[in-house]
Parts: C-alpha cells; structure tokens; sequence
C-alpha cells in the first residue's frame, strides 16, 4: 500500500514544540492531577521540569545521558519524562514488574545515570550491581534512595538552584525548549513482549512527533477536554496516547494512580468526563460487568440481546447505564495492546451501538500501525494504516485472501534496538521494510485483520498454518473459560484454560461438574473451528497466565 500522504515532518512539528505551546498557552490551567489530589497548572509543571534539568546538570549529566523510571504511572513519573525531554537527554522506561534481577540489569545495559523508582522495589536491588549510575530516587516521595559522590549534595541544593536561576521564578517567556534533530534518541523502551529476553527499542524525536502529530486528525483529542488516564506509562500506547499527547495539546490530565478497577475508575471519570477513553479489554470487560453485568449475564437479559434488533428499548437502556458509567460525555472508546474478544466488540458495535474502535500497534512503531474508525469500522478489524506516518504491506501473493506477514516503514518506526545490531538486522527487509511479526489481510478499503502471530503459528500434520490466537478468540467465548492458550504437543494441539473462578463459585460447580462443562465445551470448539485444527485435548490452570505490561500472555512461558 504506497502511501502518498505521508507527512514531511519539519522541526516545526516536534512534539517538543507542541508541548511549549501548549504550555504557554495553557499557563494556568491545570496540566497534570493524581485523582483526589491537589493538580499543578501547566505554569507549575514547567518550573519543575526546569528545577530537575537544572539540577540533573549539575549533578553532571551531560545532553544525551540516560534516565531510568521504573514505577508505577504517576504525575511524578510524568514529570520526570517530560524533564527528561525538555532537557535534552533520555528517558528508559521500565515496567515496575519486571523482577529486580531483571531491572538491575537492564539500568545497567542501557547506561542509565539516574534511576527513578520505588522504595519496595529497590530495596531487592543491590545498588552497587549498577555501578554507572550517580543515584536512585523514589518516585513518590522524592527520598534519595542511594547516591555517589557529590550526587547527594546536588539533589539536597536543587531548590537553590532553582531560585538563583529564576529568583522570580520561572516565567512564560522563559520556557524555551530545545530544536533536539528530529532523528536524535530521546527514549528507550524496553520490551517485555510474549517472545522472549526483553530489547531496549531506540525512539527518536521524530517517532514521538510522528505520532503526536497524527492522534487528533484521527481520534478527537480537544484542549477543551478532560482525560483520564489508567494505563501504564511502562508501555507505549499509555506513554504515548495516555500521557504525552494530552499535554502536547493542552489538555487537563488526569492520572487515576490506582489499579483502573470500577470501584476508583467510576469516581474519576464521573468527575472529569473525558470525551475520549484509552483502556486495554481487561478494563473495558471490568466495567461491563459492574454496570450492566447482572443484566447482559442473564437469562433473559442475554436473549434479548441475541435478539437485539427486537429489543432495541433494552440495549438503549443498558447503552445509557454504561455510558453514564463514564462520565455521560464519551465519543470515542479505543482499545488496543490486546485482541479484543468477539463478544465483546459485538456486544458494542452491533447491540448496544458504543462509540469504540480498535488500534493496532508495537513498541517499535511508537505505537500507531493502524488506527478504527467510527464510519467504517467492523468486526475483527483493527484499523487502517495512518497515512500521515506509515506504508502497510502484507507479504503475501494474495493479500486479501491469504494472511503474510505485515511490513511496515515510515516516520514512527523505530530506529532499532540500543546495542543490539544483530536483532535490528533480523526484524528490517534490506529495502527496509520492518518485519511485525504480525500476520494478517487487508481489505478493498484498505481495513487491516490480524491473525495471529508468526511466531506462534503452528504447522500442521497436513502442512497446513494454524494459527492458535483464532482457536482461543472460539474457545474464550465458551461457558466458563477466563482465558486459554492453544499450544502443539507431540504433533496435536492442547488448550490450557485458566476457568472463570467468580462464575465458578457463583454457581457452585464442582470439579466433576466442571470437567463435564469443559468436555462438552471441547467438543463445541471443535464443532466451530476447522478440522485440521482440531484440539485434541485440554489442561486447566488455576493461575492466570503470565502477561506483558499491555496484557499480551508471555507464550514462550508455556509449551
């Protein structure tokens, strides 16, 4: 697919510049606010990213070194990315659950000088394995964790650095941030996808801008409007459509801080009514099940929705409850980071009718690969290519009928992994495409759908592909079934189920009774799958399978 539009991106459009606009511009409106804290204004924000930059440089770090944030999603760690921008050099960003071991390492792969993190986690740390770095901070209270050499003198006098820089404090005219080159790194983010060892993926300005510049040409992001964000900074989409994009365009961002369950999400998003909403489908199924739950899950409920073109004065209630639910104003509901499963996009698109789309993107394309929308969008799909930023093609002899393997290039790719050479190589084509990884089709209208992973493909006995994220799309929307993964055993395909426990213990089913549902569920799956992809057996888990920060299940862990 040769995209004609692909934006020429100058330095005008760096989202470093939108950001001091927006700044400006907003100078006394609240930027930044933890839900049921006090917020700081977009003045405020300003003066502290000085303050940090300001003391960061004289704790001698120099235009490129590397800062580390490894916490949970907050407004200091935001503040501490957005220093790490303005002031020239870059931020690594960490998800809080990767093991200590792991963290340890990977601060010391990436050269960080600063780390930013959480008291519980860096006391399993051993501060001397990371011997680059000058010192450690806890995110949240602002104690110096750890430090070497003057380092703790520095931070102790950063308040005084402040007021002999602006001893009348920092003013509007004074917020002048850097033209950093466009192809210049500026973070590094590290992977913790299904396939294996996590890999430090470089991102440039131009990247971040990239994205930046797009988002509201396709999803309604307005200045005028409230966001809540429940995401995790640690993972691309949240850094990027839950974090930067609402300040690059001035908007009031709320961070919610808890874990996104119904009882903290409902308050905050009554409260500051966002127009658009970012969740994964874990968020999205929660709050279904709180508001119209009980209604959808019974019997009658659940045949009228089967007949929803009959019913349409029970959908438009359950639509009211829902979107009452999110604060009364919701245009657009967007998911991604994870498959969203059939019945749940049926039950939005087709019976209850809510504003949602799905996206489809990577960490090494910052994220945006594919982006829904409103009028066009249908199931299963996950988006066009956005053409300000990106070719799509599908390496296939018949891409719309035979599945290949998605490539992509453009402004939002990344620029490879940092001190990696090898793996760079092996995910770009030599005329420069970059390898997703992804396989899928694409429509007449250019409407893209995955199915699966090339990784996770199986061969079949007949030689035929089989790819298991279908089979388990099938076997989730059976009676009890949480979760479930399809793996290949000695040459037939296994189904490891993690069962619903709630829904177990509501109805009170037993081990024996359970085993009777999940047979006859086996046997239903079969019946709704092709032969050739007939699971043979089943295993069940009482744990829930090992995830990524987005909520992908780590397969590689399971076999």
């Amino acid at each position: 697919m040769k995209n004609k539009d692909m934006y020429n991106l100058t330095q005008k459009d760096s989202f470093l510049r939108r950001f001091e606009q927006s700044v400006k511009e907003c100078w006394n409106k609240t930027a930044l606010v933890e839900f049921n804290q006090e917020g700081i204004t977009y003045g405020e924000l300003a003066a502290e990213l000085e303050k940090t930059v300001l003391w960061w440089r004289a704790a001698g770090l120099l235009p490129g070194d590397k800062v580390a944030i490894n916490a949970r999603s907050s407004a200091n760690w935001a503040k501490t990315f957005f220093a790490a921008q303005t002031g020239g050099f870059v931020a690594v960003q960490l998800f809080n659950g990767f093991t200590p071991a792991d963290t340890m390492h990977l601060v010391d792969h990436s050269d960080s000088r600063i780390l930013y993190t959480e008291k519980a986690i860096f006391e399993k740390m051993d501060f001397e394995a990371m011997p680059k770095l000058l010192g450690a901070i806890d995110t949240k209270s602002g104690e110096l964790l750890a430090a070497r050499g003057d380092f703790a003198k520095v931070y102790e006098s950063r308040e005084a650095g402040f007021t002999a820089a602006h001893p009348a404090g920092l003013r509007r005219e004074d917020v002048q941030y850097p033209d950093r080159p466009l192809d210049e790194l500026c973070a590094l983010m590290y992977t913790s996808g299904s396939t294996g060892n996590p890999k430090g993926v470089m991102i440039s300005v131009r990247n971040f801008s990239s994205n930046i510049q797009l988002i509201p040409i396709h999803f309604p992001y307005k200045r005028d409007d409230n966001y809540v964000s429940v995401l995790p900074y640690a993972h691309i989409f949240g850094l990027v459509y839950d974090l930067m994009a609402p300040l690059c365009y001035g908007m009031t961002l709320c961070i919610l801080y808890v874990p996104p369950v119904p009882a903290y999400l409902k308050p905050a998003l009554r409260e500051y009514k966002p127009y658009v909403f970012f969740a994964v489908p874990l968020i999205i199924n929660k709050m279904i099940d709180d508001t119209i739950g009980e209604f959808i899950h019974s019997k009658s409920g659940a045949a009228k929705l089967a007949d929803y073109r009959n019913n349409p004065d029970f959908c438009e209630a359950l639509r009211t409850i829902f979107m009452n639910a999110f604060g009364g104003r919701l245009g657009l509901m967007i998911t991604g980071g994870a498959a969203m499963p059939e019945q749940l996009e049926r039950l939005f698109l087709e019976q209850l009718k809510v504003p949602f789309v799905t996206g489809y993107g990577m960490t090494e394309c910052t994220p945006t690969i594919t982006l829904g929308h409103k009028e066009t969008y249908v199931m299963k799909e996950c988006g066009e290519p956005v053409p300000e930023g990106i070719e799509l093609k599908i390496d296939s002899p018949d891409p719309h009928k035979v599945a290949g393997e998605v490539l992509v290039r453009g402004h939002v790719v990344f620029t490879g992994y940092y001190k990696n050479p090898e793996a760079t190589r092996a995910v770009f084509t030599d005329d420069g495409w970059f390898r997703t990884g992804d396989l899928g089709t694409v429509d007449g209208i250019g409407r893209v759908f995955l199915v699966g992973r090339s990784k996770s493909m199986i061969l079949g006995t007949n030689g035929q592909n089989i790819f298991p994220e279908e089979i388990e799309v099938v076997l989730n929307q059976l009676p009890y079934v949480q979760e479930s993964i399809v793996v290949g055993r000695g040459g037939q395909l296994t189904a490891l189920i993690v069962p619903n426990q709630n829904q177990l213990a509501d109805n009170h089913i037993d081990s024996d009774t359970l085993k009777s549902i999940m047979d006859g569920n086996l046997t239903t799956l079969n019946e709704k799958i092709p032969s050739y992809a007939s699971v043979r057996r089943y295993e069940l888990q009482f744990e829930p399978f090992s995830k990524t920060p987005k909520g992908s299940i780590k397969r590689f862990m399971y076999k």
